[in-house]
């Protein structure tokens, strides 16, 4: 398991209590967004990690053991079907995961706290692609029903 999140300064714990203080700061701009794309995230990964919840990021066996629970539940392709409103679904109610992308890119390049919460987000959506099967891969959300078979394996 690594605690930190990718290169950015912050440990999931660490990050995830950073971004709840900076929510009371942030104006209404990406900045926002950029913080509620991450507490979606990361509720996200508390369903997919299960019982433990997203306190650390898993490695090794941890990590294998989780991505092919994930990739079982999206089926042999890995692929999202083009015709579903899962590729543009909001992630929430500002922010379609491609946006997110784009957002975090965005947040990198800026300095202080926005640049770590986009060095956060990369870390995230790294992790995710793993899981989903290499870089690009997490283009979707999984159901309801499909979170509760991964984090049931």
């Amino acid at each position: 398991m690594v605690e930190r999140l990718g290169s950015s300064q912050w440990s999931v714990s660490e990050a995830r209590s950073m971004v709840a203080r900076l929510r009371h700061v942030a104006g209404d701009g990406p900045e926002y967004d950029g913080i509620e794309l991450f507490t979606a995230l990361c509720a996200y990964l508390d369903q997919l990690h299960g019982k433990s919840g997203f306190d650390y990021v898993y490695t090794g066996a941890e990590r294998q053991a989780l991505a092919d629970a994930v990739r079982e539940v999206r089926g042999p392709s890995g692929v999202g079907d083009p015709e579903s409103d899962r590729l543009v679904q909001p992630v929430n109610a500002a922010v379609t995961l491609v946006e997110g992308r784009e957002l975090m890119t965005w947040l990198e390049h800026q300095s202080g706290w926005q640049q770590d919460l986009g060095k956060a987000l990369r870390a995230l959506y790294t992790y995710l692609d793993q899981l989903y099967g290499g870089p690009g891969a997490f283009n979707e959300l999984l159901t309801t029903f499909e979170r509760r078979r991964v984090a049931a394996r």
